[in-house]
């Protein structure tokens, strides 16, 4: 049995395509885990999905992504945060500042203990960082193919978190730093360019090729979103990849959070 979650980034402002996505997951009894950017959030949106976590709460998980989303190194604009060596100080008060914004404007709607870092970059600062301030889970990416495989499988081995300069995923176990959970995503539903630049729209035949992929490495396959990219085809393609899914008799759904319960 594989069991999958769903996870949907960078939520702020309500917009089109965020009810798009939520209504599809709720409509199709499927929990997903929104990761609010709390310099992104707007009182609008706060009240729109606080209210439908209240009315959803087994299918709706509020948690927190990042800060800002965003980051300068060397003169050059990221939008990651929390990678290329930022001080501990710098790191804790953003993760701080962050939560308390999330927990005042979402209230009891607000799941505190699971962070997923933008882009999916950290370093052994952020991870000792989450563990001090009682985060108990970590959602990034982790990939299947056969040299990040040995590339992992070598970095546990070492106890890293991260070696040569890359980040070592511990999906569906505690990281050696702090013993936070790492549940992360393998599968990007948006992704709209590939390896090479050139532009590419995945189809639902082209998501199950993923998946089987996944599955065929992983227990757990997470499967990541970006709202804001679901216009046009998408929310079609949406649906039709979760109905397969459904109808697989070896696919099991569960939130982010209880799979990461079921793992510590």
């Amino acid at each position: 049995m594989t069991k999958v979650f769903f996870r949907d980034d960078d939520v702020g402002e309500l917009t089109g395509p965020l009810r798009t996505v939520v209504e599809i997951l709720t409509a199709e009894g499927v929990p997903c885990s929104y990761q609010v950017v709390p310099s992104f959030l707007t009182e609008e949106a706060a009240r729109w999905i606080g209210g439908v976590r209240a009315e959803h709460p087994d299918l709706v998980f509020l948690n927190q992504h990042g800060f800002r989303h965003e980051q300068t190194i060397g003169g050059e604009h990221r939008y990651s945060e929390f990678d290329g060596g930022r001080p501990y100080e710098e790191q804790k008060r953003d993760i701080e500042e962050g939560r308390v914004v999330l927990r005042d404007m979402l209230g009891e709607h607000f799941d505190a203990h699971l962070f997923t870092p933008p882009c999916h970059k950290y370093d052994d600062t952020t991870v000792s960082i989450l563990g001090e301030l009682g985060f108990r889970v970590l959602s990034a990416g982790v990939k299947v193919d056969a040299i990040s495989r040995v590339y992992y499988g070598l970095g546990r081995a070492l106890g890293r978190v991260s070696l040569l300069g890359k980040r070592v995923s511990y999906h569906g176990q505690a990281t050696p730093i702090a013993g936070v959970c790492e549940v992360s995503v393998c599968i990007d539903v948006d992704e709209d360019v590939d390896a090479a630049g050139e532009k590419i729209e995945k189809s639902c035949d082209d998501l199950w090729a993923e998946f089987e992929r996944c599955r065929a490495a992983l227990p757990v396959v997470g499967v990541m979103l970006h709202h804001q990219k679901c216009e046009g085809a998408r929310p079609e393609t949406l649906r039709e990849f979760i109905e397969r899914l459904k109808a697989d008799p070896d696919v099991e759904f569960a939130s982010l959070d209880a799979i990461a319960e079921q793992a510590a």
